[in-house]
């Protein structure tokens, strides 16, 4: 996400909004990047995340000078922020929102002429692993299949051209990126079992915790793949950003 940031010409004293901020992984490194002039607001649907990126900020507080920093709880699908933004950002929100263009055009209003949006989502579909065994395509359907039992859209990440465009926002950049985990100290096969414990046991309709055997999957997806030499593949993380400011610059570069 940094890297995102980066591309999209983020700077200190930026006033941003982070839309879905969750735990508040993101807001903090935006914090860090915008500084002590400049300022962060986190919103999103849950108490329960803001809770904790609300304690988060606060021990950032207590360690060293940083961005002014606040929060709002709020569904995103009718949200509607105050004031004008430099920059809003997103990270693996947009799986989550029916009306994806809708929500970026009302959040669009917020933003100042020469503000950024900067959105990274996920193509959950890219998940791989090679040579592939029968324990790992099991994994991945057990995944998907939760995450669509949650109403979630899996390739949001290659649809952000799409979704920005329709949303009226200038033609984004874009960039996409994949890790690629091997050997027995990768840490996918934890996180990829993390992925599927938080779709149990509501959300999926396919198997229980029991049924699966959660808290042993991940050293066993690690010792078959071991056993195998094989390689796992992330999703791919797809990010876009777009803005007057980088429309001018492509316009200029083409004169």
């Amino acid at each position: 996400m940094s890297d995102l940031l980066s591309r999209a010409g983020r700077a200190p004293g930026m006033r941003v909004l982070d839309v879905g901020c969750g735990v508040g992984d993101v807001l903090l490194l935006a914090a860090r990047i915008v500084g002590e002039k400049g300022s962060v607001l986190g919103v999103d649907r849950s108490a329960s995340p803001l809770e904790i990126a609300r304690g988060r900020a606060k021990r950032r507080a207590a360690l060293c000078e940083t961005a002014t920093i606040s929060f709002v709880e709020a569904d995103l699908n009718t949200f509607e922020p105050d004031g004008a933004f430099d920059a809003i950002i997103g990270r693996f929100v947009l799986l989550y929102v029916p009306e994806r263009a809708s929500m970026l055009r009302r959040l669009t209003r917020s933003l100042r002429r020469v503000g950024v949006m900067a959105i990274q989502e996920l193509d959950v579909s890219s998940l791989a692993q090679t040579p592939e065994s029968p324990m790992f395509a099991q994994l991945r359907r057990w995944i998907t299949d939760g995450l669509k039992s949650a109403g979630v859209e899996l390739d949001t990440g290659s649809q952000l051209y799409a979704t920005f465009l329709r949303a009226g926002l200038p033609r984004p950049q874009m960039v996409c990126a994949q890790l690629v985990h091997c050997g027995p100290e990768a840490r996918g096969y934890e996180d990829a079992t993390q992925v599927l414990r938080s779709l149990l046991p509501k959300r999926n309709r396919v198997a229980t915790a029991t049924e699966i055997e959660i808290d042993s999957l991940a050293d066993r997806l690690r010792q078959d793949a071991v056993a195998r030499d094989a390689v796992v593949f992330t999703p791919w993380f797809v990010s876009a950003s777009s803005s007057d400011a980088i429309l001018k610059r492509e316009r200029g570069a083409r004169c």
